[in-house]
């Protein structure tokens, strides 16, 4: 099925006079272990004329019967539409100009294409003078003591709200701060698990692969944070969040000697012990 939709994608490119370029990005591209069936194609098209694919999907169909298909803006204000064709396969594609190759070629690799990259097709050999990928990951920028602070700040205050929502019965509102709280978690997990192995160390985005990277033990204490739709339960996986928070949060501020907010989790820990009375 994937050879098949690659073949097509070629043929389409090849008979479009304006398409320089196809490249593919993501784990196909790497080769790293990562892929599977049910991986993405990331495709981006590199086009003499980007308008072309600004206003109009109908060149979509011409790669496979389209399930649905939302268009964004990309990460380099160029055109993207992220598709699910018939049959479960999922492409992303970024239309870039062509002239971009140039640029790349002359700059230098940015951090997606350092990942790695396959050139499938190349109409005029321009892709061929890019450099090849190294396959390092991205530098992460270390939290300084205003951001450590910021997030620990965010965090008891947005988790000093789930019990006053599930006291109410408002439960689709606590499953929205609770995962604000989750968000904030994924945070620390990521600036936790780079606190022991340096900058260099591949968080990845989204928590994908968050087994592989975050320091051992802490994938393992994951299915205590999340709670069911009950306000006793929600109360149950907030503690649980917080505790996790507090410790990892706490061997960060070691690590880059920031100051814990201790006087915060002292005041709201307490309120995630029982659910408040509502009669005053």
């Amino acid at each position: 099925m994937h050879d098949a939709f690659i073949a097509r994608l070629l043929d389409w490119a090849a008979a479009r006079p304006d398409i320089a370029a196809v490249l593919r990005t993501g784990s196909r591209a790497r080769h790293d272990g990562t892929v599977d069936a049910l991986s993405d194609h990331d495709i981006e098209l590199y086009t003499t004329d980007p308008g072309r694919y600004e206003n109009s999907d109908d060149w979509l169909g011409e790669l496979g019967t389209v399930a649905v298909a939302v268009d964004l803006e990309g990460p380099w204000d160029n055109p993207a539409c992220l598709v699910f064709f018939d049959g479960g396969l999922k492409a992303d594609f970024q239309v870039r100009a062509a002239d971009r190759l140039a640029t790349l070629a002359d700059n230098g690799l940015d951090e997606l294409h350092e990942r790695g990259y396959e050139v499938l097709f190349d109409r005029d050999g321009a892709a061929a003078h890019l450099p090849a990928p190294t396959g390092a990951a991205p530098k992460a920028e270390l939290p300084d003591a205003g951001d450590f602070h910021d997030v620990c700040a965010e965090f008891w205050h947005e988790i000093a709200h789930l019990p006053r929502y599930a006291a109410r019965g408002e439960l689709w509102v606590v499953k929205a701060r609770d995962w604000t709280t989750k968000e904030l978690l994924q945070t620390m997990i990521e600036w936790h698990a780079q606190s022991r192995h340096g900058a260099g160390h591949d968080v990845w985005h989204l928590g994908t692969r968050m087994r592989v990277w975050a320091a051992p033990g802490v994938w393992e204490r994951l299915d205590e944070i999340f709670g069911g739709f009950d306000p006793h339960d929600a109360l149950r996986a907030a503690r649980a969040t917080a505790d996790l928070f507090a410790e990892l949060a706490r061997e960060v501020a070691d690590t880059y000697g920031f100051t814990y907010p201790e006087g915060a989790e002292r005041a709201i820990r307490p309120t995630l012990d029982s659910l408040p009375s509502l009669d005053g």
